[in-house]
């Protein structure tokens, strides 16, 4: 009887022991269950900055691309540009060595005219007026100058002589070559002449240098080259050299301007 008394007092102090281990257990699995539920209800706001954040970051990825993309089709953009110049630099260096104007009609109208929307307007409508104006010269040249030089002639009997017919700037093709050393000289000489109606051709440097300007025609092409020298006001005309004659190509006129106009054309 002692002993189950003895023993009896052990078994009930552990079961005291372990009924109060298992209190403070529980209080504590109680506290983390309580956290856990906390934890649990706030996962919509969670999931929400989450989301959030992470468009964020992906409208400030798609803003990068699409700047490094810009940045990639502009430098491209240029590298073409600068291909475009190398190869027109080339080509003109070629047609120079071949002895050929460096601009061809076409390319000197685009620089005239520029890239600009506006100025191109601008420049095709100059060149379409001064056609008219090139069209009326003629229309009167044909209804008014011709019939009155004619009856003139019929009417002053036969001891006067023909009078000549007059000159059609359109059907003459003229070139200017730069004689001296000023770059651009023989541009600004064409735009006057091709004011007065005259067809531009070669427009490049001769191969020697000239001191006074002189207007050089073919055979059969004097009254026209007097006509060129006059609205250009060169006083010297003769027949056109070898030399000239190759660089003119197709002109039968060539204006070769010396180191006396190089300050431009005075009319």
């Amino acid at each position: 009887m002692n002993i189950l008394r003895e023993v009896g007092s052990y078994a009930g102090l552990a079961a005291f022991v372990g009924l109060a281990i298992m209190a403070l257990l529980y209080i504590a699995q109680a506290r983390d269950v309580r956290r856990l539920r906390e934890w649990a209800g706030s996962a919509p706001e969670r999931d929400a900055g989450l989301v959030e954040a992470t468009s964020e970051v992906a409208a400030g990825r798609a803003e990068e691309l699409k700047r490094l993309e810009a940045e990639r089709e502009r430098k491209e953009k240029l590298r073409q540009a600068e291909l475009r110049v190398a190869d027109l630099r080339e080509t003109r260096r070629q047609r120079r060595e071949a002895g050929l104007p460096e601009q061809t009609m076409g390319e000197r109208l685009r620089e005239r005219v520029g890239g600009d929307p506006a100025r191109e307007r601008s420049g095709w409508l100059r060149y379409a007026l001064a056609l008219l104006f090139v069209l009326g010269v003629a229309a009167l040249a044909v209804f008014v100058v011709i019939p009155h030089f004619s009856g003139s002639n019929e009417g002053g009997g036969g001891g006067r002589a023909k009078q000549a017919s007059p000159l059609n700037p359109g059907r003459v093709e003229v070139a200017v070559l730069n004689g001296t050393a000023t770059p651009g000289l023989a541009n600004r000489f064409s735009d006057t002449i091709g004011t007065k109606g005259f067809q531009i051709g070669a427009v490049t440097n001769s191969s020697s240098s000239f001191t006074e300007s002189v207007v050089m025609f073919k055979p059969g092409f004097k009254p026209e080259a007097k006509a060129v020298a006059r609205d250009l006001k060169i006083e010297k005309v003769k027949p056109m050299s070898a030399e000239i004659s190759a660089a003119a190509q197709t002109a039968n006129v060539a204006a070769v301007i010396g180191e006396n106009d190089v300050n431009g054309p005075t009319g």
